[in-house]
């Protein structure tokens, strides 16, 4: 049994992690940029949506060729991988719309069915990988959560849920424009399945794969701080309309600190519970608008 150094800040109380992550791998200088290079890449993808097609592809193949050479930065191609494939679904299924009451209520919406399949990539190509890099649950931040964790993952579950709810709409104004939308009963059945898939499926590649693999190579401040710009930058969609870099930061700031919640309690079950919270009023919010 190792205990995990990202999951432990100093001077607290030790928790156990079962088969945590590796210790950090050193690098050459050549090695460090060879490394860095699929970071660059996806960050470039993440800044320009017209890139994000052919970014996948030059990090899927980067990826191939740096396990094949055997080169140890491969694991930073690695870290960045299952998001760079995923930001290409509006590519292949389609990019998500309202569409209006009474078709929000169906626990099989066009929304929740294209995330459905979106989290079967993603959380697919994240296992995939970290059965090649011998990487862990506990390392990815998913061994079994403590009894405190669980609870406060769903308070905070459904905190974020209700709020949002009712008062995302004010918050959002000033980003998105006026929102109008009926919240119907009948609409939580498909909001809790999009607000677990997608809430699941985005803390595991950020906060998970990114943040831990990024972690055997460098520091845990800058991975925790690249994950969480990546997350900024890449919620930055084209239906903001107004305050672009503060939206961006204000993401970037949710991203850290859930990059933080998961080093301080070493696991990612309480940033699950309340991404999967804020998405359940994410998905009222995006399909009960009347479809353009």
């Amino acid at each position: 049994m190792r205990r995990s150094a990202l999951c432990r800040p100093a001077g607290t109380a030790t928790v156990s992690i079962v088969d945590a992550e590796p210790a950090r791998t050193r690098l050459t200088s050549a090695g460090r940029l060879v490394a860095a290079a699929g970071p660059a890449l996806l960050m470039a993808g993440a800044l320009v949506p017209a890139l994000r097609p052919a970014v996948a592809i030059a990090i899927v193949s980067g990826w191939i060729l740096l396990r094949a050479a055997r080169g140890p930065g491969s694991i930073a191609w690695a870290a960045v991988l299952p998001l760079a494939v995923i930001l290409v679904w509006p590519w292949v299924l389609g990019p998500d719309a309202p569409i209006g009451d009474p078709a929000c209520r169906d626990p099989l919406s066009p929304i929740v069915v294209r995330r459905v399949v979106v989290a079967i990539v993603g959380l697919s190509l994240v296992g995939a990988l970290a059965v090649v890099h011998g990487s862990s649950l506990g390392e990815l931040g998913l061994a079994p959560p403590r009894r405190v964790e669980a609870i406060v993952a769903i308070v905070g579950c459904a905190a974020l849920a209700g709020t949002g709810l009712f008062v995302g709409p004010l918050v959002a104004r000033p980003f998105f424009g006026a929102l109008d939308y009926p919240v119907p009963p009948a609409a939580l059945l498909p909001a809790v399945l999009f607000g677990i898939v997608n809430g699941v499926l985005e803390e595991v590649v950020y906060r998970g794969a990114m943040q831990a693999w990024l972690g055997r190579l460098a520091p845990l401040a800058p991975a925790i701080a690249f994950q969480g710009l990546a997350f900024g930058i890449v919620h930055a969609g084209p239906e903001v309309q107004a305050f672009l870099p503060v939206h961006i930061a204000l993401l970037t700031a949710v991203g850290v600190a859930a990059g933080l919640a998961r080093w301080r309690f070493g696991s990612l079950w309480i940033p699950i519970g309340i991404h999967v919270g804020a998405d359940i009023a994410l998905y009222v919010g995006l399909a009960c608008r009347a479809a353009a």
